[in-house]
Formats: C-alpha cells, structure tokens, sequence
C-alpha cells in the first residue's frame, strides 16, 4: 500500500520544522549527499583542511590541547600530511574523564554547550560536551546513511533499542507531533526484556509496518530466534535492518537476513562521535563518515597498512564544543584500499572486533540489555573508575570494580539500591575491587559475561 503521508512530511513538514528549529539540518544534509560522491583524493583534501582548523582552534581555545600540544613539541600550524599528526598521543576516555571542562572550548557560549554521557561499552562512565551545530550535523549524517537502506525522510522506522536515554518518551505536544507526523517512529525498549514483551513487539510491528528497523544487534538477533523456536510465521518484514551498538558476527547476520527477509546493514558509532561508518547497500565494508570524522587505524599510535588490524582512532572534525582529537574508542578495526561499487569515494572499513555486550538475565525470566546498563547503572555509580559484570547464573552475579578515589560506602549504597532494582530481589551480587578489567584479544575490555544463555529464556512454551 501506497504512504500517501510520506512525501507530506519530507517535502513539507522536513523543511517547516528544520526553519522553526534553525537547525541547518537539510543545508548539511544536501552537503553529505554531494561530497559522498566525491574522488577519494577530494575527500582527503576537506578532511585535511577540516584537520587543519579544528587543531587551530583546539590550540587556541582549549586549555588541555593547548598543553598536549605543547609538551610533545607539536604545532597545528606546521601540520603537512597525517604522519605529522602521529606525534600527538591518542586521547583516552580516562584523559576525558579527568579533562573535560579543559577541553571545552573557550571562545564558545555557554548556550552553544550541550553536555552527554555514556557508560561506555567498555564498562567505563563518560561525560562529555559537544556544539550545538555538530548535534544536529549528525542528524543529518543518520539521514544520509539511513537512505542507502532504501529509507528516505517521513518513511516509518521501528527501533529496538537498548539505551533508554534515547528512546524515552516526552509527554509535550510538540514532541508528539514530531515523532508521529515527522519521524514516525515506533520505539521498542530492548533494555529490560521478556516473551511477553517480544509478542508485544511482534503485534505493534505488525500494525505499524515500518519500512526500517534500527536496532541493535543482540535485540534483533533476539527476537528473530523468538519468532522462530516459537514457531511464528505471521510476523512484519521490513524493507532492511540497520544493525548497530554490538558487534554483529557473519553467523548472526545470515540468521537475521533469513528470518526477516530482508538484507542487514551493520553500523559503527559511539555517542560521544555520531555516526562514524555505515555498510551502503553493495556490503563491502563499512563507509567512513569521512567528512566530519578522521580515522586512523593504529598500533602504538602509528597507523598501520591496509590489511593489518589496529585499534581505532577517531578525530570529530566538527565537533568545535569540545574537540575529540585521535580518541581511541577502544575497538579494533582493519583498514581496507577497496573501492566500492557503489561509487562513493569515502573510505572503507572493515571491524574484526568490535563491540561484545552480553545479555544478563534475571530470576524473573527478563533479559537486560548489557549497554542500556552501562548508562543506567554504572554511568551513575559513585566511586567506580571501571566495571565488569559477570554472571555465571540466573541469580548471581559478581561486579568487579576498579575503584575511583571516591570509592566506599556510598558506592555500596548505591549497589545495594540499584541492583535488586535492575535484577530482582532474588539476586545475590558480591561487589570485588580489582586493579583493571584485562581485555579480550580482540581489545575489548567487555563490560557484561554471562554463562546463561538468554535464547533458551525465550524457547515455546516458557512464556
């Protein structure tokens, strides 16, 4: 059946609402969907000169580069290709943690200064700022990787969402209004789950009939294993699946292509970078958000050659309000010289480890997102430099803890509230300090491990 509303809102309430917002959302829209095209050389020339102005700026406007520069003798001014860059020490979420009012951008007011959080998948709370103009930059940047799905502005799209902070609902009518006529979006919190949530899935998908489901990839790869142990054959199929936050394995990937019919497309991303890369639709890899993010692939901070796997750096070459410059986001990536058929001249990457977020579950028969509870729990943990949960059964669970200097009883307080809120009263935790949480050999530090596997929660017959 034809959307006869669709084109109302692209063409009509798209444009109303970005002018009554001021946003500049279409302007940087229409610049995304011309430079994607561009020659790889082309491309490489506006980041450069992006680079060149955004370590300017950092330098004379914030206090903590202006430092970082000058105690490892580099200047912005003399900056010729990227192996110059080399020399800057890549930023750690504990420099972030320890610096963020220094990084933060001097010459800016106040009112252009939004502040975030994120718990991290790695376990490990972050706040952090960014300008209002790269906010709604990377709208713009999600529309532009959204429409290689076949999607388009005003189109429906489902989300199965773990990170309550994104999906909560507001209860003003403007919000309303937005979400309904505009994005039409149908939400679908994956954070905290049962079978009974999963048939309330299915039934609300089947009436809203998205053309696009935005989820992540342990959510996804759940409920299609529902639908199928529980024998279910009536069920919606979208047009694609954009798969995001987790890691997604070829395994996962085949099993979610053939269950909904439809094709995957995996996406790469952190809160505190937006959209870094995006699979278009010839699936060769994932497409760097080349102009408004940098990215090196390196071992001890020098870039190594296509092929070889190194972890990530990113540098947001838009974010003005507080400059993220070769941030290692802690995932392991491998650079890759491939053109795409696509055509598009924006660099290729291919993710070997990426992120592993367990699902934990409860004695009540409810599965808990891993990453909505680094926001939830431990993002707002007092005293906890780092975390780990590990559950080896349904009503155990040890937190280990790599203690902050504000570590103590109002941290166990904390557990002691939280915990039974997030687990159920039946369960039993034990916190336990550790010098560090070890990483995986992928380079990831995981923040949940659990022994129980959620799937057999959710086989016919136990709900």
């Amino acid at each position: 059946m034809k959307d006869l509303w669709q084109p109302v809102a692209k063409h009509l309430l798209f444009p109303l609402h970005s002018r009554w917002e001021d946003n500049g959302v279409p302007a940087h829209l229409r610049e995304l969907e011309a430079t994607q095209f561009l020659p790889p050389h082309e491309v490489q020339e506006l980041q450069f000169r992006r680079l060149r102005a955004l370590l300017q700026h950092a330098n004379d406007n914030c206090p903590f580069y202006r430092s970082r520069f000058a105690a490892c003798g580099f200047n912005p001014l003399r900056l010729h290709d990227l192996d110059d860059l080399a020399i800057v020490p890549p930023l750690t979420k504990e420099d972030i943690r320890l610096h963020a009012l220094d990084m933060r951008a001097r010459n800016l007011p106040a009112d252009r200064i939004l502040d975030d959080k994120t718990g991290g998948s790695t376990g490990q709370p972050l706040h952090f700022f960014l300008d209002r103009a790269r906010f709604f930059s990377r709208i713009a940047a999600a529309h532009r990787h959204d429409r290689w799905t076949g999607w388009d502005i005003g189109h429906k799209a489902a989300y199965l969402w773990g990170a309550r902070r994104d999906i909560a609902r507001k209860d003003s009518l403007a919000y309303r209004l937005r979400t309904g006529l505009l994005e039409r979006t149908l939400v679908l919190d994956t954070s905290n789950i049962s079978v009974k949530d999963l048939a309330g899935f299915r039934a609300r998908l089947l009436r809203f009939r998205p053309v696009i489901y935005v989820a992540y990839a342990n959510s996804i790869h759940l409920y299609a294993k529902y639908l199928v142990d529980a024998g279910i054959r009536s069920y919606h199929r979208p047009r694609a699946i954009i798969t995001s936050a987790e890691f997604l394995d070829p395994e996962r990937r085949q099993f979610i292509e053939k269950v909904f019919e439809c094709r995957v497309f995996d996406r790469y991303g952190s809160r505190e970078t937006g959209i870094i890369a995006s699979e278009c639709d010839r699936h060769a890899g994932l497409h760097h958000c080349a102009e408004a993010l940098l990215l090196e692939v390196a071992r001890q901070g020098l870039r190594v050659q296509p092929g070889e796997q190194g972890r990530i750096l990113v540098t947001d070459l838009l974010n003005v309000g507080m400059p993220f410059i070769r941030y290692d986001i802690g995932d392991v990536g491998e650079p890759t010289q491939q053109a795409c058929a696509c055509g598009r001249g924006l660099p290729l990457l291919k993710m070997t480890g990426g992120r592993v977020t367990d699902f934990l579950v409860t004695t009540e028969g409810r599965v808990i997102s891993g990453a909505s509870l680094t926001i939830y729990l431990i993002a707002n943990a007092p005293g906890v430099a780092q975390a780990q949960l590990v559950q080896q059964r349904s009503d155990e669970i040890i937190v280990k803890i790599v203690p902050a200097p504000d570590f103590g009883e109002r941290t166990r307080d904390f557990f002691a509230r939280e915990m039974p809120r997030f687990f159920g009263s039946k369960v039993r935790y034990e916190l336990v300090c550790v010098e560090q949480i070890p990483a995986e050999a992928s380079g990831k530090r995981r923040f949940s491990i659990s022994s129980v596997d959620p799937a057999n929660i959710f086989c016919p017959g136990s709900g």
